[in-house]
């Protein structure tokens, strides 16, 4: 079988017809994000100075973006994303009040959460190289009784709970309300509500690297305070285009490309 054609993997798309528009956002850096402590879904860390500052700078962005206008925002109920949010209060306070959903925690790691990596490397390298680049063979005894494989748990979470219930909101709206919806989360979270969004499984994680026409990414595939936009019709199965949007603008990628792509760098499976 020929590899998929990719000669139109970057495009400069016009507006889609009746597309939802979501802006994910990562909250700023914490004291474990500083630290290299995994948090997972724990709420202990907070924002450390840097990323108050990050989360600050992200309000002045979006009160610059002429083409952004916030109609609904969703929070997680961790304290680092909520209080990124309390800080983009202060450039843009016309914010719509806040849904908080449990189901955009960050992913549930259990038994290691609050460790250092170094240690989890040392101690057990195969899970923490599964934990890098293996989602599949990743395996932590959770707090929670479906955290066995929690890669796996945090993909059916964003596709199964967390993207319905931003759709039902703003499908009912989407025909007089042209507004975005922005969604204030984390890393793993913000990995999984892209990738499923564009009809990648698990086996994308850490590998959607999808878009170069601006600066590298940072090392995280998902930065703290970088946000995603994404295009999501509402009677499409599936997003039909996304882009950065911070920390600098990327170009329009449709899904179908990034569908594409992926498959042909890393052959992930691409769902129907």
């Amino acid at each position: 079988m020929s590899p998929p054609r990719l000669s139109l993997v970057l495009l400069l798309l016009p507006p889609c017809a009746s597309a939802v528009r979501f802006l994910v956002l990562r909250h700023g850096q914490t004291d474990h994000n500083r630290d290299g402590i995994i948090q997972g879904s724990s709420d202990v860390s907070r924002l450390s100075d840097r990323g108050r500052t990050q989360a600050r700078e992200v309000g002045a962005a979006l009160a610059r973006l002429g083409d952004v206008r916030v109609a609904r925002t969703f929070l997680s109920p961790l304290a680092r994303a909520q209080q990124t949010h309390e800080i983009l209060l202060l450039d843009r306070p016309d914010l719509p009040t806040p849904t908080t959903l449990d189901g955009l925690r960050e992913i549930d790691l259990g038994s290691w959460e609050g460790r250092a990596k170094a240690e989890l490397r040392a101690e057990q390298p195969d899970v923490y190289a599964a934990w890098q680049c293996d989602p599949l063979a990743m395996v932590v005894d959770g707090r929670r009784p479906r955290c066995r494989k929690p890669i796996v748990e945090l993909w059916e979470r964003a596709r199964s709970a967390a993207w319905p219930t931003l759709r039902a909101v703003d499908t009912a709206a989407a025909e007089d309300d042209e507004g975005a919806t922005l969604v204030v989360c984390h890393g793993s979270l913000g990995q999984a509500l892209l990738c499923t969004a564009l009809g990648l499984d698990a086996t994308a994680w850490r590998r959607h690297r999808l878009a170069r026409c601006t600066a590298e990414r940072a090392r995280h595939p998902f930065p703290n305070c970088g946000m995603a936009e994404i295009d999501w019709p509402a009677d499409a199965p599936r997003a039909t285009r996304w882009r950065w949007r911070l920390p600098e603008e990327g170009c329009w990628q449709s899904g179908t490309a990034a569908r594409a792509l992926h498959l042909s760098r890393v052959g992930v499976r691409i769902e129907g």
